[in-house]
């Protein structure tokens, strides 16, 4: 959904469709605001002045905004996705990491009723690899007690420059893997 949203900010001709997938696929992890901000220097490299760039930037998010959380309250989780959570949240103090800036991540989680599952929420413009060592400084942990389950290059990442172990989660059946081992 969030990939897709991209798409709909953009007019759909061949040579904007273009610039998007080449910026995606780049800048996939960054922010929505490194990415929109990306696209618009590509589509229009002679923009009038970094205000009226900031502006747009900011205008476009908005309306990404729009369409992703607007966009949640209607997906359908991975199967399995909440029962996981559950699980997890009686025996782990869990915490949410993402690239999607905070106030909007709280609203999305709130929504799908996950907010009482973590410990904290962080998002944009927190960084996750910040985050994750703020986890593991206020926890008291050793590294080696923590596992960063993500989705994203980001996720693996944060993990690494923590010196944490990390999970992908690609599909259902990465959450029944995640199941079996605790």
């Amino acid at each position: 959904m969030k990939y897709d949203a991209f798409f709909e900010l953009f007019p759909s001709d061949d040579s904007h469709k273009k610039i998007v997938v080449e910026v995606l696929h780049k800048y996939l992890e960054e922010s929505r605001y490194v990415i929109i901000r990306e696209i618009l220097k590509r589509i229009d490299n002679k923009r009038a002045n970094e205000k009226d760039l900031d502006y747009k930037v900011q205008e476009l998010a908005d309306k990404y905004n729009n369409i992703v959380v607007g966009g949640v309250r209607h997906c359908k989780e991975i199967p399995g996705a909440e029962k996981v959570l559950d699980y997890l949240s009686k025996k782990y103090k869990l915490y949410l990491s993402s690239t999607t800036p905070e106030e909007d991540l709280k609203v999305i989680v709130k929504q799908r009723g996950w907010d009482s599952y973590f410990q904290d929420i962080s998002g944009y413009p927190k960084r996750k690899s910040d985050t994750l060592i703020a986890i593991i400084d206020r926890e008291g942990l050793a590294t080696e007690e923590v596992l960063v389950v993500g989705d994203g290059e980001s996720d693996r990442i944060a993990s690494e420059i923590a010196g944490c172990g990390f999970l992908h989660i690609q599909n259902e059946d990465s959450i029944k893997e995640l199941l079996r081992k605790f």
